[in-house]
């Protein structure tokens, strides 16, 4: 069985092109579908892998976090890392052939939505009152009620209206109007981010985090939890637009 850590004959290959840790997913992934990595196939330790794609230990951990949370990999601390079986990770529902054609778009909305979201939630932090705190909250349980349901049009709606809550409790009346307008042009795209395998689960507690930095007024984990939140759902919409397009290309 051959080596998959070793450069000469092993299926990775050293990267070289755009954001590296966006080229390790891609390369992973890649040789997932194709087969040269089957499920429980075993990857080889960090520092070979690090060496075989030609990446920082950043990067490469950057790329595993975001195949983990997709289903792509299974991580067991202090044991190692696992192809888990790909069939699971494909977009649910009709979004399997939307998303790939939105890709750019949806991509766009997101850098656009960061900057603006993670200065909502710092203001949010330092100007929330004890009745912004109790919106949030509701708003909050009400998005994790939906969660529970699996219903991704309620969830997508209740995503909504916790962001709006944020943005309202930032006080700033101008930036609640642009993440409005914002809103109302991600409205599809939040649909098919939500409806991302195993998105549904991560959601709940992602705003939970967020909305206790508010509540405690730690607007630097606000800030920092938010633009987390913002660009590990930008990475998976990167990993499913990929998988889809994969899916209709083998059909």
């Amino acid at each position: 069985m051959e080596k998959l850590g070793d450069t000469s004959e092993g299926p990775f290959r050293v990267l070289s092109t755009k954001r590296l840790s966006d080229s390790a997913v891609e390369q992973i992934l890649l040789l997932v579908r194709d087969g040269h990595l089957p499920s429980g196939t075993k990857l080889p330790p960090e520092r070979e892998l690090v060496e075989s794609l030609g990446v920082s230990r950043t990067s490469l951990r950057e790329a595993m976090r975001v195949l983990e949370t997709m289903g792509i990999l299974r991580v067991v601390p202090g044991k190692g890392t696992w192809v888990a079986d790909p069939r699971g990770a494909a977009p649910t529902g009709g979004w399997s052939s939307w998303l790939p054609r939105h890709r750019e778009d949806v991509l766009h909305l997101m850098e656009m939505r960061e900057p603006l979201e993670v200065k909502a939630a710092a203001l949010a932090a330092e100007r929330a009152t004890p009745e912004d705190v109790r919106t949030l909250r509701h708003c909050l349980s009400v998005l994790i009620a939906a969660v529970d349901t699996h219903d991704v049009q309620a969830v997508a709606a209740a995503d909504a209206a916790l962001h709006e809550c944020i943005a309202r409790s930032a006080h700033n009346p101008i930036l609640a109007e642009a993440l409005d307008s914002l809103g109302q042009l991600t409205a599809v795209a939040r649909l098919a981010v939500v409806s991302i395998p195993r998105r549904l689960q991560r959601t709940g507690d992602e705003h939970s985090i967020i909305v206790e930095a508010i509540a405690n007024g730690d607007v630097k984990r606000a800030e920092s939890t938010m633009h987390e939140h913002v660009k590990r759902a930008a990475d998976e919409v990167r990993v499913m637009a990929k998988i889809a397009e994969e899916e209709r290309g083998s059909q």
